[in-house]
């Protein structure tokens, strides 16, 4: 008998959530209060794609694969000697380039790999918000 509960409760579930995915949840009477689609943005402007810190390139080469690592993206290919790092987020390759701009500050720049700026800009904003955040810490040198 429990099985039998179990087993319907379970295909329940299955079929409501497929029709839950299906549904336009821009209208209102289906959520309880208005969605904002407008705010989802598929495209990604470049000028979102770089950004400076005040910290060498060293420093913020560490700090990117931390970040990196820290978001579970799978990092394919780090080149140290040319500030480089190649990962894939979802399904999407990216290019990390980091260079110094002058004696005080770093470059970074966050591009795919394919040229196809039609993505979320979340996972950038993601990784460079979190480089900005760790960026004011100061590393211990344990040797």
């Amino acid at each position: 008998m429990k099985k039998a509960f179990l087993y319907i409760l379970f295909g329940l579930l299955i079929t409501s959530q497929s029709a839950f995915a299906d549904a336009d949840l821009s209208d209102s009477r289906l959520t309880g209060y208005a969605v904002n689609t407008t705010a989802v943005q598929n495209k990604t402007d470049i000028s979102q794609c770089t950004d400076t810190f005040s910290i060498d390139s060293e420093q913020l080469f560490y700090l990117t694969l931390g970040v990196l690592n820290k978001m579970n993206f799978k990092v394919k290919e780090v080149q140290s000697k040319t500030g480089t790092v190649l990962f894939q987020a979802n399904s999407k390759e990216f290019l990390i380039t980091i260079a110094n701009q002058d004696l005080k500050s770093t470059f970074i720049k966050i591009l795919p790999t394919d040229s196809n700026y039609a993505f979320s800009p979340q996972i950038i904003q993601n990784i460079l918000g979190l480089i900005k955040e760790n960026a004011a810490v100061q590393p211990i040198n344990l040797i």
